[in-house]
Parts: structure tokens; C-alpha cells; sequence
């Protein structure tokens, strides 16, 4: 599915639509953005609708929709979920509008309130109304039996869980009664877990969808599967050919050579989870795992697979040497814009700081030493993380630092973007806007050094791509 605009309804849904209908006062004048999931491994999610709600508190939305859809939209300090169906109209009811705080609306990490969506028709109610109840019930019976079904390997009491609720539970839809068979196969995971392999056959025989009961259990299933849980045979191959950088076409033929996987999709997906997972582990050499991903991009066999490849690829690609730095536009202490590209053309020495950290106000006194004597071959920016753009206005004022100040407030994903797990952190960044140092050596460590080569280095290349024209005496 691809972000859509929607329409103003205007008469009865086609089997490839669905409406969106009702009012949320609370939320009048807002547009509301729904979400899917497109990648449970990493996690990654992609807008799909926009929904205006009027100054009444009015919306009414017609968009297309050819398949089954889980979506969610972020409504305050809540995210509000719900199935699809195509040719279905839902009167949708919003739970209570409550803004986050500022400190939560700056902080990328923070954590919403799940909820469902309300349905006040009662013809489109039914798929959604059975999952959650079919799912309250199954937490609490899989809380309550925890102990013994994982301790004691309580097989026998897995079926019993799973007798009793397939019996209450019967409504016949297939997203229903595949939601359910994938719960019961992580209820006979808890109890087996030398059983996995019989698990895995059985989830290879389900379509692979975008839905939170499969990657629930693929999740739990192949954390750590690869390589070491394909046959022993499997495993030394495997290897050998993602050492060898070899075609992931190649990989997924000799993982299929294992018994356990007949369907490619999952496979593939195995394969793309392992090696995602071997990037942070370490256990296989980064630029190994880019050179398989890449190729993974443009060779799997359905687009949910390339996706998710070409996905893990830009993420796992991210911060590295020669890579492009993340772009950002932020308010400077004046309250004028200034984006990473004004700085196009000079290497840009990025850091980021809060003004209440003692190392980085240690750090400050340094960089303005540079400042004062390699302002003509590096620019210094520093990106404050103080919740409180007055904090950085202060700051400012009371030291009196002539390189530019800006605020992260009006972009906190730069927390993601840069990876940022402590402060101060150092960023080093071309003329051409590429990461020269990724992270970069703190001002008090060897970075006047470091800089000195990567200035020498790029002026040698950027003579060797535009020799300067020299005039001859003989023309």
C-alpha cells in the first residue's frame, strides 16, 4: 500500500475501498495519519492515509484498499489501532485526546498507550471485536500458565489452552483463524522449545503477512536462528557463501537445502533476520553483510522481501564513512533556520551537547580554540538537546561563542538518525556532505590529527577530479 490521498465520501465503498466516518470534537481541525507496519525486523512503519477532521469535528474519507490491512495512528499520548477489510465502512470512535508534554513529544523513545479503535457500526465490527477479545483472553490464560508450560514443558496443557479457546472462539473469517492459529502455534512454543522445528514447518505453510500475530511469532522463533539453527551441513555452507559475498539467490537455494523450509518468502526472510542481527552482533564482517543485503535489494523473490532488504540495507548503512550525513533544518539561537546543507562546501565538525553535561561544557572551551584558528578549513556546529530551546539561548548569551547553536526540538529524530547513546558525540563531514568521521575523536583526543589527514586526503582527491587548468607560455 502507498500513502493516498483520500476523498470526500460520495456514496456506497467498492470492494477495493473502505470509509472512514464519524465525529471526534477533540480533534477538530487535525489531520489524522494512519500508519502500517512495513517492516517488523527492524521495526520500520510507512504512512497510508491522511484524514482531515473539520473544524466541527467532522471526517468523512473514502481510499482504496485491495487487501487486509492492520494500521495505527499516534493520537496524543495514545496509538490507536485497527484491521481493515476492503468494501467495509467504519464509523470510527477516537479515544480521548490527551497531548503529550513537551519532554514526551521531544523524545523519539517515548512510549505510547495501546489501544483499539472504536467501530460504532456494528456490521464492521466483528473481525476487530473477536481479535480483542480473543487476545485479551489468550494473555491472560498465556500469563497465567506461563511457569508451567515453559518450566515443565507442559505439552499436554498447551492443547488444553488451545482446545478451549478454538471452541469459544469460532467466528470464521480467515484473517480471524489465522490470527488464532498463529497464537496457538506461540502457545505450543512456550511449552516445546525443542520442538521448534515443527513449528517452523507449520508457520512456512501460512502466507507471510504484515500482521502483529506473525512477526509476534517469527520474532521469538528466529531471534538467534541464524546460522546455527539450519542443519549442521546447511550452516557451514551458508556461511561459506555469505563469506564469499555470493548471490543472496544463492544463499536462500542452499538455506532451502535444509528439509524445514519449503516456502522461499520465509526463507528469505530468515536469511535477511540473521544477517540483520549478525551486523549488530559482530559475528560477520559488516561490509560482508552490506554486499549480501544490497544484492538481496534487487534479487529476492517478492517485493515484500526486496523491501525489507533494501530497508536493513539503508539502516545498516547509515553513520558509515563515505555515507551521507543525515540532513537536518534547525532553529539557530536567533530563531533563524539553518540547515546541514548551508555548510556545503567546508568540512563541518558536528556536535551534539547539553549545556548542563560538564564534559561538553569542557569541550566548549576547546572547540573555541579551534574556532579561532581553523575557521577558514572547518566549520563547528553544535546541535543542543536541552528540552528547553531557552537553555540554549542562555547559554549562548552568557558565553558569547561565535559558531552557530541549533536546536533539536523541530527534528528529535536526529536522536535516531545519528545514533546518538551519549553526549557529548562527534561528527566530522566533507565539503561534499559525506561522514569523513563516523563517530569523530572528541576535541581533547587526537582530532586536531585526524582532521589534518582527512583535510590533506580529500584535497589530493579533489585535485585528482579537477586538476587546476595551468596556462602555457606556448598559447
Amino acid at each position: 500500500m502507498l500513502l493516498i490521498n483520500g476523498s470526500a465520501y460520495a456514496g456506497s465503498v467498492t470492494e477495493k475501498e473502505v470509509r472512514f466516518y464519524g465525529d471526534a470534537p477533540a480533534y477538530k481541525g487535525l489531520s489524522i495519519v494512519f500508519e502500517s507496519v512495513s517492516n517488523y525486523i527492524i521495526p520500520l512503519s510507512s504512512p497510508i492515509i491522511t484524514m482531515p477532521i473539520n473544524d466541527e469535528g467532522h471526517f468523512d474519507l473514502i481510499f482504496p484498499l485491495s487487501e487486509p490491512a492492520y494500521i495505527f495512528a499516534d493520537l496524543g499520548r495514545f496509538r490507536a489501532s485497527i484491521y481493515l477489510e476492503p468494501g467495509k465502512e467504519y464509523e470510527l470512535v477516537f479515544p480521548p485526546f490527551e497531548a503529550r508534554s513537551d519532554a514526551e513529544r521531544l523524545n523519539p523513545h517515548f512510549s505510547f498507550e495501546e489501544v483499539a479503535l472504536g467501530i460504532a457500526n456494528p456490521e464492521s465490527r466483528d473481525l476487530n471485536r473477536n481479535i480483542i477479545e480473543f487476545d485479551a483472553e489468550f494473555d491472560y490464560l498465556h500469563a497465567q500458565n506461563a511457569i508451567r508450560l515453559f518450566t515443565n514443558s507442559d505439552t499436554a496443557l498447551a492443547a488444553k489452552l488451545e482446545q478451549e479457546l478454538d471452541r469459544k472462539y469460532s467466528y470464521s473469517h480467515p484473517i480471524f483463524e489465522q490470527h488464532k492459529t498463529l497464537s496457538f502455534l506461540r502457545l505450543r512454543q512456550t511449552a516445546s522449545r525443542q520442538q521448534n522445528r515443527d513449528i517452523i514447518a507449520e508457520l512456512g505453510s501460512l502466507p507471510v503477512r504484515l500482521m502483529p500475530a506473525y512477526w509476534k511469532l517469527f520474532n521469538s522463533l528466529f531471534k538467534g536462528f541464524y546460522p546455527y539453527g539450519f542443519k549442521d551441513s546447511i550452516q557451514t555452507a551458508i556461511s561459506r557463501q555469505v563469506s564469499n559475498h555470493a548471490s543472496f539467490d544463492s544463499i536462500v537455494d542452499i538455506a532451502m537445502g535444509d528439509t524445514l523450509f519449503r516456502n522461499r518468502e520465509l526463507t528469505e526472510l530468515v536469511i535477511l533476520n540473521g544477517l540483520y542481527e549478525a551486523f549488530y552482533n559482530k559475528t560477520v564482517p559488516e561490509n560482508t553483510i552490506l554486499a549480501v543485503l544490497q544484492n538481496a535489494a534487487l534479487t529476492s523473490s517478492t517485493p515484500l522481501s526486496k523491501a525489507m532488504a533494501l530497508d536493513m540495507y539503508a539502516k545498516t548503512s547509515m553513520l558509515r564513512p563515505g555515507s551521507e550525513a543525515p540532513g537536518f533544518s534547525l532553529l539557530n539561537s536567533k530563531r533563524r533556520e539553518k540547515s546541514l546543507s548551508d555548510y556545503r562546501g567546508k568540512f563541518v565538525y558536528l556536535n551534539f551537547i547539553h549545556t548542563e553535561n560538564y564534559a561538553c561544557q569542557k569541550d566548549m572551551l576547546i572547540l573555541e580554540q579551534f574556532y579561532r584558528s581553523m575557521r577558514r578549513e572547518l566549520e563547528i556546529v553544535t546541535i543542543v538537546m536541552d528540552e528547553d530551546f531557552e537553555a540554549m539561548e542562555n547559554f549562548t548569551e552568557a558565553n558569547s561563542y561565535k559558531w552557530d547553536f541549533l536546536h533539536f526540538g523541530s527534528y528529535p529524530q536526529l536522536i535516531e538518525l545519528y545514533n546518538l547513546q551519549a553526549l557529548p558525540s562527534y561528527y566530522l563531514i566533507n565539503p561534499e556532505g559525506t561522514l569523513s568521521l563516523s563517530p569523530a575523536p572528541a576535541p581533547e583526543e587526537n582530532f586536531q590529527e585526524r582532521f589534518a589527514e582527512q583535510y590533506q586526503s580529500f584535497r589530493i582527491r579533489d585535485l585528482r577530479k579537477n586538476p587546476p587548468k595551468e596556462k602555457s607560455i606556448f598559447r
